[in-house]
């Protein structure tokens, strides 16, 4: 089982028992009845109410497509182009970045390349001039350094995909969990709908329950006509249940009110990050607005790196997961920068060494003692 302390892992022991169940209830009346295959009109119009009183992101219900979570909506979106186009795709993937985005690229035949990120995202400074087809791009929160890409990158992205035709898939999985400052808009609200630069990728598997495997792809017109027949061709991936159940969590405003409790709650275990991991030399808590984890930063360097696999076996050995940092930029596994392959200079940026780890896969008591147990490994090494 994954240690109390392995990213990718949601509180799940919180969300209102009496109202998500009275929604199951409600749910389980409709049982009978089969969904469209691109969504139950009701959770297609609860998710666009949602994500305009949230992410400030105005649009239609016939926008929303249901999927059954962020990569199964990537990979919708990836099937669909890639039909169109009549060929294997150039995706552009963050350098670092999240694992399973570049996974299902290349899954899908994809040729994958790595854009280089820092602290505040996306390098849209850095970015090719030709190569691409489709950049995936998390700009709420970057996983796995936590920047949010600022407002003057977010416009200079947009700007370079539509003079070059490119598709931007933007991953949207844990804006809503921001417990500092006010979040930027989205991509997609930026974006022109008529021109159709974007697709928003959401799921909520990290506000409810990763067991829910449901989400939605918020897509322009202009790409609806391409997607959506695939979604018809291959059917709904989200039962009636699923999907009323939703409707009706949403519609009663209990998600939202869930939501915010999520936040104090991984704000307050975030600030006990800080404070259990104080005073060890050589050791940064990297700041983030929000999220599931957290970065330990061990130091640049052969000593950054050796300290890193030090502490990695240790705390696998002690059966508290984490990660190693590293393990998050592409040049370990041979895949390309897209500098390299348009001729532009440049290229991704150096591994960082450090540990990642999530905010919700324990409850307090026992995540407290996995902090205060890491604690010591970290003071050994």
């Amino acid at each position: 089982l994954p240690g109390p302390l392995a990213p990718g892992r949601p509180i799940s022991d919180a969300v209102d028992r009496p109202a998500w169940r009275s929604a199951w209830r409600t749910a389980a009346a409709r049982a009978h009845l089969a969904a469209p295959e691109l969504g139950d009109p009701r959770l297609r119009a609860e998710i666009a109410e949602h994500l305009r009183r949230m992410r400030g992101t105005a649009r239609d219900a016939e926008d929303v497509i249901v999927t059954a979570g962020a990569r199964e909506g990537l990979g919708l979106v990836l099937t669909a182009l890639g039909t169109t186009r009549g060929r294997a795709l150039a995706v552009g993937v963050e350098d670092p970045g999240y694992p399973s985005l570049r996974g299902v690229a290349a899954r899908h035949g994809a040729q994958v390349f790595a854009l280089p990120a820092d602290a505040d995202g996306l390098d849209t400074a850095r970015l090719p001039e030709g190569v691409l087809d489709v950049v995936i791009v998390t700009p709420s929160h970057q996983y796995p350094l936590g920047g949010s890409l600022p407002l003057a990158r977010r416009r200079e992205l947009l700007d370079w995909a539509r003079r070059r035709g490119v598709v931007i898939v933007e991953d949207d999985y844990d804006s809503e969990l921001r417990h500092s400052g006010s979040p930027l808009p989205t991509l997609a609200a930026l974006d022109d709908p008529a021109a159709g630069a974007v697709l928003l990728l959401g799921t909520f598997s990290q506000t409810i329950a990763p067991a829910l495997s449901a989400g939605f792809l918020l897509a322009p017109s202009g790409l609806r006509g391409v997607i959506e027949p695939v979604r018809e061709e291959l059917g709904g991936p989200v039962s009636t249940v699923v999907q009323t159940a939703l409707a009706e969590f949403l519609a009663t405003g209990e998600l939202r009110r869930h939501t915010a409790r999520m936040r104090r709650r991984y704000a307050i275990r975030r600030e006990l990050v800080g404070e259990r991991l104080a005073g060890i030399a050589g050791v940064r808590v990297r700041p983030t607005h929000g999220g599931l984890h957290a970065v330990v930063e061990l130091g640049p360097g052969p000593g950054g790196r050796e300290r890193e696999a030090a502490a990695v076996r240790r705390i696998e050995q002690a059966g508290l997961g984490g990660a190693s940092l590293e393990r998050y930029w592409q040049r370990r596994e041979g895949i390309p920068s897209a500098h390299s392959a348009s001729g532009a200079p440049g290229g991704s940026t150096a591994p960082q060494h450090g540990i990642v780890i999530g905010l919700g896969g324990a409850d307090e008591a026992e995540f407290d003692r996995a902090l205060r147990r890491f604690r010591e490994i970290l003071e050994a090494d």
